[in-house]
C-alpha cells in the first residue's frame, strides 16, 4: 500500500513534458507485436464487397484434383476495374502452368492473380475487360460460373440496395433505375444459420424461388417478374420489389443480381451500400 502511495506521489511530480515521453515509449511498446505480426505477414489486396472471409492459408501451392472443377460463387459479382473479387470453388488446384481463369473470353495474366488455392482464386479486374462470363480451366478441365460479372464504372445506374427495416430480422430490397426491366434474377445468401428465408413480394411483383446448398452456403435463387408500374417507379427512386425475413442467428446478403431487359440483354447490376449482408 506505502508502495503504490509512493508511485503515485512520484507520477504526480512528474511535468507534463516527461508524463508524454512515458506515455508515448508505453505506445510504442504496446504496439510492437503489432508491427511485427504487420511486417511478417505479406500484404494482401482484399475485396471491399466480399461477403464471405476467406479461411484458406495464402499460398500457391498446387493440390493435385481429384475431380473436376466447379465454382460456386462469384464474390462479389460486380466490381470497377483494379477491385478484387473471389471465386469460391472446389478442386482449383492452385496455380499452374496449364491452368488459367478468364473474364468474358480474356484470361487473367498473372500479374492480375492475388492467390490461388484449391478452394478460392482471387484476382483483379484488369483495365481494359468487360462484363461476362468467369471462366476456369484446371489442366484442360473447364467450367464456368452461372452468372454474369459485371465491370461497373461511374455510368452504370441500375442498383440494387437490401436495408432492414425498423422490423427485427427484416430487409427489403429495392431497385433503382431498371429501366426497360422485365425480369430480375436475385442470389439471396444464408451465410450462416439455420431455417428458411420467408420472401413476400410487394405489389406489382411476382417472384419464383429455387434453392441450392453450396459449402459456402444456402442460395435462394430469385426470379422478380416486374410490372411496368415499378419499373417506372424505380427511375424516379429505390422501388420496393420485395421483403426478406430471416432467423435470429442468419447472415443474410445478396450474391447475384441481373435484370433481364427488351431483347433478352442483362443490364449492368451494382449493390448500394456495397456491404448488403443484415
Amino acid at each position: 500500500m506505502r508502495r503504490s502511495t509512493k508511485i503515485l506521489h512520484w507520477f504526480y511530480k512528474l511535468s507534463w513534458k516527461k508524463l508524454m515521453g512515458i506515455s508515448m515509449l508505453l505506445l510504442i511498446l504496446g504496439a510492437g507485436p503489432l508491427i511485427l505480426e504487420s511486417a511478417i505477414n505479406p500484404t494482401r489486396t482484399r475485396s471491399e464487397a466480399a461477403l464471405l472471409q476467406k479461411t484458406a492459408p495464402v499460398t500457391n501451392e498446387f493440390v493435385t484434383p481429384t475431380g473436376p472443377p466447379k465454382i460456386f460463387l462469384v464474390d462479389h459479382f460486380f466490381g470497377k476495374v483494379g477491385d478484387a473479387v473471389l471465386i469460391h470453388g472446389e478442386q482449383l488446384g492452385g496455380l499452374h502452368d496449364d491452368s488459367w481463369v478468364s473474364l468474358a473470353g480474356k484470361k487473367i495474366g498473372v500479374e492480375n492473380l492475388v492467390t490461388w488455392t484449391h478452394d478460392y482464386i482471387e484476382f483483379i479486374v484488369p483495365e481494359g475487360f468487360s462484363s461476362g462470363a468467369v471462366e476456369i480451366s484446371i489442366l484442360g478441365k473447364r467450367t464456368r460460373w452461372g452468372g454474369v460479372f459485371f465491370v461497373t464504372n461511374e455510368a452504370t445506374e441500375a442498383e440494387l440496395s437490401l436495408k432492414p427495416t425498423e422490423q427485427v430480422n427484416t430487409a427489403q430490397l429495392l431497385a433503382k433505375d431498371i429501366k426497360n426491366g422485365k425480369e430480375l434474377l436475385v442470389w439471396f445468401l444464408i451465410i450462416n444459420g439455420d431455417g428458411n428465408l420467408v420472401l413476400k413480394p410487394n405489389s406489382g411483383v411476382t417472384i419464383q424461388e429455387k434453392t441450392y446448398n453450396f459449402p459456402v452456403g444456402k442460395v435462394y435463387e430469385v426470379n422478380i417478374k416486374l410490372n411496368n408500374q415499378v419499373v417506372a417507379d424505380s427511375t424516379i427512386q429505390l422501388a420496393p420489389l420485395l421483403t426478406v425475413q430471416k432467423a435470429d442467428d442468419q447472415l443474410v446478403g445478396i450474391a447475384r443480381g441481373e435484370l433481364l431487359v427488351d431483347g433478352g440483354l442483362l443490364t449492368p447490376l451494382q449493390l448500394n451500400p456495397l456491404y448488403v449482408s443484415f
